[in-house]
């Protein structure tokens, strides 16, 4: 009997140790990344102030950071991009990164303001005509920005984001795909929004399951951070399914972010900010995410949004992160 308890004991031991092992090997390598933003078209990624940034960030424990070239959306369908200055602005920060041993991702954005689109999501044509136009022009951009990517050694490449209605189109994104691996090599990945990443159908296509992690946590008026953390095991246990039915494919947060706002858990996406307690539930959101990597071994990595180089400032500045109190927690989980 006391033998049948020691072999128990010694399996139970031992399935505890290669679970533990498998956490801290998907930890080990585990994407901690910010999002470096501008205030403006993203000459700031050039500046001695985007250097400091990144020290910064390295001296927090972030060992990735993505920035986030545009090009402008049309009504007709055109996607329009200018290379300035032989896109310093892009290759400038992909060098400095690189030195300081940090990995990059490349994501680039389709800007949208000025249109009749809202939002990327709301990115819709009525004929053939004008979708074709739009695919088109977003491989040109889109496959140069990739060569960008390769020549300056950036790790991860994002193909897109948000596009609730062009996902859609399967065999277009499969073109895409194709051809930015025909002069890129690194990781490849598209950013699926947080209520439309099961639509997408390429996902076999790709290094990762990209996806703007903003889901809705709770709606509670004041949450605790045990309120949510219960309702990220739960998010945790949908995401581990959906990986497991995509082959195992692990997910990476190329966004995530809480505005200071009192409903920052119920609702991730939103402007507005302000509200009863809006510092302490932001606060308690981020702490609770920044501490996934030690329950929820099917994330790749995450990239919070959202930071700026120190320079002057606007007024607006949604989701920033660069106060004392969240600097602490954020060195206190990755450094």
């Amino acid at each position: 009997m006391h033998s049948y308890r020691r072999g128990l004991c010694n399996l139970f031991f031992g399935i505890a140790l290669l679970t533990s092992t498998r956490m801290e090997s998907a930890q080990s390598d585990f994407v901690k990344g910010m999002t470096v933003s501008c205030q403006t078209s993203g000459w700031e990624w050039a500046t001695p102030q985007m250097a400091h940034t990144l020290d910064e960030l390295k001296s927090l424990g972030v060992n990735s950071v993505s920035i986030h070239p545009y090009a402008q959306i049309r009504n007709d369908g055109h996607v329009r991009f200018r290379v300035t200055d032989d896109n310093r602005q892009i290759t400038v920060p992909l060098d400095w990164a690189r030195e300081r041993g940090l990995s990059v991702m490349l994501i680039p954005h389709i800007a949208y303001w000025g249109t009749k689109f809202l939002w990327r999501g709301e990115i819709n044509f009525q004929t053939n005509e004008e979708w074709d136009r739009f695919f088109g022009d977003y491989e040109i951009w889109i496959v140069q920005m990739a060569q960008l990517a390769e020549a300056h050694g950036a790790g991860t490449f994002c193909i897109g984001l948000e596009f609730t209605n062009a996902q859609k189109f399967e065999q277009h994104w499969r073109k895409i795909i194709a051809a930015v691996r025909s002069v890129y090599h690194g990781k490849v990945t598209y950013g699926g929004n947080w209520d439309s990443f099961q639509e997408v159908k390429f996902w076999d296509a790709l290094d990762y399951i990209g996806v703007l992690a903003y889901f809705p946590l709770t709606k509670s008026v004041d949450p605790t951070a045990r309120e949510i953390a219960a309702a990220w095991e739960k998010k945790c246990a949908e995401l581990e399914a959906f990986s497991k039915a995509h082959g195992g494919k692990r997910f990476l947060f190329v966004e995530i972010g809480y505005n200071q706002s009192a409903r920052a858990a119920a609702e991730p996406w939103a402007f507005k900010t302000g509200g009863d307690n809006a510092v302490e539930i932001q606060r308690r959101c981020i702490e609770v995410a920044l501490d996934l990597p030690a329950h929820c071994a099917v994330i790749a990595g995450m990239y919070w949004w959202k930071w700026f180089p120190d320079l002057p400032s606007h007024e607006e500045e949604n989701y920033r992160l660069q106060t004392p109190e969240i600097k602490t927690m954020i060195a206190k989980h990755w450094r």
